[in-house]
């Protein structure tokens, strides 16, 4: 074989390991929100980041496997590319988008039994990269207002002992959470 015919069967080779292994690298997986929501697609791997776009519940995205770090991925949606948490997205295609029924609405007696406290929580989901929900009411069936993360810092007002009724200073936003998942972190006073 002439050296020309061997150094272009090797360039060849080279570019077709190259482009194999960048299509290895990008996995396929579907945005799946368990409230059917959209996923935002941000320009940085934190939720500081500016979110550029949403992704509907369902969409069909390309993530780099060599980006998942401390659960983000970079994410490639058709040109647009960005970072998500991957919790939401799956290598399975979901079925069809969950309804999200009403809640309940809350009633009096539902607040009934709530002492006035004034301490300082951290926020203990049951799994280390789980979240609690805030919820606009205490009941399991009231509408999520937000989600919270292990270690976010919220103020407690008012308590029952199954729920909290907190206030985050950082968002000025309040709602009520359940105790078990809250961990004290400074007492400060209390009034009955």
């Amino acid at each position: 074989m002439s050296k020309r015919v061997k150094a272009f069967f090797f360039t060849a080779v080279l570019l077709g390991s190259l482009v194999l292994s960048s299509v290895a690298l990008a996995v396929t997986m579907y945005v799946v929100t368990a409230n059917g929501k959209s996923l935002n697609l941000r320009d940085q791997p934190s939720l500081d980041g500016k979110i550029i776009t949403q992704l509907a519940f369902g969409t069909r995205v390309e993530v780099d496997d060599r980006s998942i770090v401390g659960g983000w991925g970079r994410v490639f949606y058709g040109k647009v590319k960005g970072y998500c948490m991957m919790r939401y997205l799956s290598k399975n295609r979901p079925g069809p988008q969950p309804t999200i029924t009403p809640s309940p609405t809350p009633h009096a007696d539902m607040f009934s039994g709530f002492l006035k406290t004034y301490y300082t929580v951290a926020v203990r989901p049951s799994s280390p990269g789980g979240y609690v929900h805030m919820r606009w009411a205490p009941s399991k069936q009231q509408p999520i207002q937000s989600d919270y993360y292990n270690g976010d810092v919220l103020l407690v007002i008012a308590e029952n002992g199954e729920w909290c009724q907190v206030y985050d200073e950082h968002t000025h936003t309040g709602g009520f959470m359940m105790r078990a998942f809250l961990e004290n972190i400074y007492y400060t006073m209390t009034e009955q």
